[in-house]
């Protein structure tokens, strides 16, 4: 080891065995936390753990490099980085789209497959971050790939790094390398720590899969190789312990509850660093060249990559939750899985002077584009077969609900006609098709404002001018899910119709706290502009609301925030109108009417009792002088039950949110109870 005076970079190139352990005890981390999630809640920070290896090997590396040559190849490092990350990547994308194919929903593919292209092109991390704040796409379900965000945010960082550093000494070449190295990591790993916690208390699920808020973990191992090794054993040694301890210790006071990564991230990257900064020289060394630490180290890149996906898909393959005992055959799946692709497939590619090893970067390039290339060709065809599938059942659709068969939809369920049924329905699919349900949705932008947005959207339907009455809708997604009803009901009554919704936010003064502090404070903000709106509404002649229950009970808080907010109106003798909630079924309620569309009906169904909630707002009409409410529950449930089909019609497109398909069959229930509200 050399002295205090010169960074470790001569152990920092060879092999590590206190690094393998603690690779082995990141991946571990994260198996036992995808598997036992209770028992190791914070079993996540193996991520972590990862990110602040990476940015000390690579940096190390870059810096040696430099040394020796004068200059950073950035082209060779690159082709490199493909060599060793590609091959074993690209093969459980392709083993995983296939899989998808096989055995998951069609319902599902669109998601899947986009998240699997986007794994393939190292923008997974943006991908669900978008998701993430997109309301309709918020509770999608984890899909086999999502694990791959980690890979992409390095790959960023990968690519980032060396062009950084490139630049800064080209920028200050007149001054030391190295100065201007250490200087711009510090720079840049404060402002991304600074941005990170400011993000993570305003959107944490916008800051867990930014690159720009993990970019500091990277930083931070990579300034630990400028730092002078430890050249006390004895000290070495309670460093690296403390580190290991403050790793372990994050994996069991983190959990889905604290706001992460921000200050939280401190434990297992400070950790690291510290394992990393005496490892070499500590008790850490000869645990890595035990022969079980050694292995599971040198396979860990492939077990994070095996895991996930047999963790996801397993269920489709079974059709029930996973057992204590498939989680164990999992693990050592995985384990198996991870030694034969490194083995056979990652090994060879990258040291193999016969395949990549060696070979010129831009060879290298138009093999991994190749790779790529054949990789997406599967979820490109499954979202092509699911195109021609859409077509075939937006015509169904279409048929369906310009004939209007009898007994069809909201129809079949009506207590004036039960019971009601027509044999013809069972000649058509049931529409919207499973997997197109959760695009059928009515709901216009100009009517919209994401859960992220302060401005007030109003659009109007129905005649601007002539008009016999002039309602104003206001509410979040659950009233948005009729606003193709609103327009046929204004077109025949020659009604005006406006409507205002927001994501996760209704007309009320009670505080509504949303996932992340932006969508509180974009609520709140809102809510303004609604009062004010409200407030210069003269030619109204009723407001209609409705909100979602978010599948509990309302408490005297939410009922006297609607009761206040509906008082603040410039003429209280203009009637509030409360549209009462639908029930909220599970979120894998449409992949349990893919399982069997013909059965669904009755199979799909839930008890009236456990889906259906109070929303507050008939105890709020009660206290509103001029407020009444409409009840369409009797065309969502009979006889205690709530089905998922009605009348050869998909009820809901996620659980809770109509499909349009269906709410069109409410159409002429609401307009008749809308208008006897009206008087």
């Amino acid at each position: 080891m050399r002295g205090r005076s010169r960074p470790d970079l001569t152990r920092a190139s060879g092999f590590r065995p206190d690094i393998q352990a603690l690779r082995a005890i990141a991946v571990l981390s994260v198996l036992l936390y995808h598997l036992w999630p209770n028992r190791l809640p914070g079993g996540f920070a193996g991520v972590d753990v990862f990110f602040v290896i990476s940015g000390y090997l690579i940096t190390s590396h870059l810096v040696r490099e430099r040394e020796k040559t004068g200059r950073i190849g950035v082209a060779r490092f690159w082709a490199r980085r493909a060599t060793r990350l590609l091959p074993a990547s690209l093969l459980v994308l392709i083993a995983t789209a296939i899989g998808t194919l096989v055995w998951v929903p069609r319902s599902l593919w669109e998601q899947f497959f986009a998240e699997i292209g986007a794994s393939v092109l190292y923008v997974q991390n943006w991908r669900l971050l978008f998701d993430s704040v997109d309301y309709l796409a918020a509770d999608n379900q984890p899909s086999p790939v999502q694990h791959f965000w980690t890979l992409s945010v390095e790959e960023q960082f990968y690519i980032a790094l060396p062009l950084l550093l490139i630049v800064a000494m080209w920028a200050l070449r007149r001054l030391p390398w190295r100065r201007v190295v250490v200087g711009v990591l510090v720079v840049a790993t404060a402002a991304s720590f600074a941005y990170g916690v400011w993000l993570t208390g305003w959107a944490a699920s916008q800051a867990y899969f930014s690159t720009l808020t993990r970019a500091w973990e990277f930083g931070l191992g990579a300034l630990l190789s400028f730092l002078p090794a430890l050249s006390r054993r004895a000290v070495a040694q309670v460093v690296a312990l403390l580190g290991v301890a403050l790793i372990a210790l994050s994996t069991v006071v983190l959990s889905g509850e604290v706001p992460f990564p921000g200050v939280a991230a401190l434990l297992p990257v400070l950790g690291t660093a510290l394992a990393l900064w005496g490892g070499a020289r500590s008790v850490l060394a000869p645990v890595g060249a035990l022969a079980p630490v050694a292995f599971l180290g040198g396979v860990s890149y492939a077990v994070y990559l095996w895991h996930w996906p047999l963790v996801v898909l397993v269920p489709f393959v079974t059709g029930t939750p996973l057992t204590t005992v498939e989680k164990v055959g999992i693990a050592a799946v995985s384990l198996v899985l991870a030694w034969l692709s490194t083995r056979f497939i990652e090994n060879p590619v990258r040291l193999s002077e016969r395949l990549l090893a060696r070979r010129r970067p831009r060879t290298v390039a138009l093999w991994a584009a190749a790779g790529m290339a054949c990789v997406l060709i599967v979820p490109v065809t499954g979202a092509a077969v699911l195109r021609v599938d859409e077509e075939r059942a937006v015509t169904a659709t279409q048929t369906l609900l310009e004939t209007r068969p009898d007994c069809f939809g909201a129809e079949a369920i009506d207590p004036a006609l039960v019971p009601c049924e027509n044999p013809e329905l069972d000649d058509y699919p049931l529409v919207p098709s499973p997997q197109d349900a959760r695009s059928d949705d009515a709901n216009r932008d100009a009517c919209w404002s994401g859960p992220d947005e302060t401005v007030l959207r109003v659009c109007s339907l129905g005649p601007k001018t002539g008009y016999d009455r002039h309602l104003l809708v206001i509410g979040d997604s659950h009233s948005n899910v009729f606003v193709g009803v609103y327009a046929q009901i204004a077109e025949e009554r020659n009604w005006r119709i406006d409507v205002a919704g927001h994501g996760g936010c209704y007309w009320t003064d009670a505080l509504i706290v949303r996932s992340t502090q932006a969508s509180t404070d974009a609520c709140t903000a809102w809510r303004g502009e609604v009062a004010d709106y409200v407030a210069e509404a003269d030619d109204v002649d009723a407001f209609v609301v409705t909100h979602s229950s978010d599948g509990r009970d309302a408490d005297a808080d939410v009922v006297s925030g609607m009761v206040s907010a509906w008082s603040a109106r410039p003429d209280l003798d203009v009637p509030v109108i409360a549209i009462l909630d639908n029930p909220r079924l599970p979120a894998d309620t449409i992949q349990c009417i893919e399982d069997d569309p013909d059965t669904a009906a009755g199979r799909c169904g839930h008890p009236a009792d456990v889906v259906m909630h109070d929303d507050g707002q008939v105890a709020a009409a009660e206290r509103d002088p001029n407020a009444t409410t409409i009840d369409m529950s009797e065309f969502y449930c009979a006889d205690g039950t709530c089905p998922a089909v009605i009348g050869g019609v998909v009820v809901y497109r996620d659980g809770h949110h109509l499909t349009a398909t269906y709410a069109a069959t409410l159409a002429p229930y609401l307009s008749d109870r809308l208008a006897a509200a009206l008087g």
